[in-house]
């Protein structure tokens, strides 16, 4: 045995969140020698060894005009979890590990048939009263840690294992002039300041891309790029909500390929995100590899992960980030030194070499445990 599953039931066929993280985690894992699996349900060529499951996808037409996307979601990872406890001992894995709440929670259910150590981590702010169910839990923040320290719970199997990236792509020696032709079509006028915003455009994203863009027009010579997920319905309702505040100021850019993502952010002088609530927030880390000074909410993950790349702020309140970003585009020497301590802190604390020795780490300490159990 001692082979490890990761997990995403819809990995193969959705290129975001625990999708992301799995086949990241999982590739980068296989390139340092350690023996992994991929299991989702989607047609995927991974650099990883990967098995595609039998389940029933959250799209389907069968279900998709009777259920809601959350329990389309719930049964896809339901039908998962009883293919995988049937294949995982037979396939030599006994750590599981997975973002999926279902996967987890049906995987562990039947944990006498398939054997194997389950990891739920928790990447969807379900908090501790839901980790309280699984012996192995991975936390991305100290917050989520010290949640569960307060609510009195047994932490000594939690591990806080952020996610990380590769400083590397993001970090470019071209001109920023050339980059901003590049990505808006178009120059800047002379001076002017390009804030970046990153999330899914739809009305009822947490993003809160809409209250950015009130933010961004009150400061002069200040154009908004804003790159996204959305369906047409969702941009062409995100532009009439928001084109009437800055006209030719917007520059609104979807459904990019990843690859393409870092020339986005090396154009761009600031980075401003409004989520007040995020179980981590990929595109921060993202920001502070590109050397981009960080506006955020001052929720605590938010704030741990910003660090000393940029400021922590109330966005909830009026004029708060307006405020920031002024000061900021007529700073451009606090903005340098702002992005310098960005990328050092994205390569100290988010980088592959940082983070990849936790999950050995906990995967080794679970195979020690196992063994003192079995004595």
């Amino acid at each position: 045995m001692n082979k490890t599953a990761i997990i995403s039931s819809g990995l193969g066929w959705v290129r975001r969140g625990n999708e992301a993280w799995a086949q990241g985690v999982g590739e980068a894992l296989r390139a340092d020698g350690t023996p992994v699996t991929l299991f989702g349900s989607g047609p995927l060529k991974p650099q990883c060894d990967y098995q595609r499951g039998l389940t029933l996808r959250r799209d389907h037409p069968l279900w998709r005009r009777w259920l809601s996307w959350g329990r389309r979601y719930g049964w896809e990872q339901s039908l998962l979890a009883v293919w995988l406890s049937h294949r995982l001992h037979p396939t030599g894995h006994d750590v599981a590990h997975t973002g999926d709440p279902q996967v987890a929670s049906g995987l562990q259910r039947r944990r006498a048939r398939h054997g194997a150590t389950v990891i739920y981590k928790d990447g969807l702010l379900l908090g501790p009263d839901w980790n309280r169910n699984f012996d192995w839990v991975q936390v991305l923040a100290p917050h989520y840690l010290e949640a569960g320290v307060a609510q009195g719970l047994d932490t000594r199997r939690w591990r806080m294992i952020p996610h990380f990236i590769e400083p590397e792509r993001f970090q470019t020696v071209r001109p920023r002039a050339e980059l901003r032709r590049e990505v808006l079509g178009q120059e800047l006028p002379p001076g002017a300041a390009l804030v970046l915003a990153v999330g899914a455009l739809a009305t009822q994203s947490h993003k809160r891309l809409d209250w950015v863009a009130r933010e961004v027009a009150r400061v002069p010579a200040t154009h908004l790029l804003v790159v996204g997920q959305a369906d047409r319905a969702d941009e062409a309702a995100f532009e009439a909500a928001v084109r009437p505040l800055l006209g030719e100021r917007l520059h609104v850019r979807t459904n990019l390929d990843p690859s393409d993502l870092p020339r986005y952010f090396q154009a761009a002088d600031v980075f401003a995100h409004a989520a007040l609530r995020e179980p981590f927030g990929l595109v921060l880390i993202e920001a502070l590899a590109a050397g981009l000074p960080i506006l955020g909410h001052v929720f605590p993950v938010t704030r741990w992960i910003i660090g000393d790349g940029g400021e922590s702020l109330d966005m909830e309140s009026a004029g708060a980030l307006t405020a920031a970003l002024t000061r900021l585009v007529n700073a451009p020497a606090e903005r340098a030194a702002l992005g310098v301590r960005a990328r050092a802190r994205a390569r100290a604390e988010f980088s592959p070499g940082v983070i990849l020795p936790r999950y050995q780490q906990l995967y080794a300490d679970i195979r020690a445990d196992r063994l003192a159990a079995a004595r």
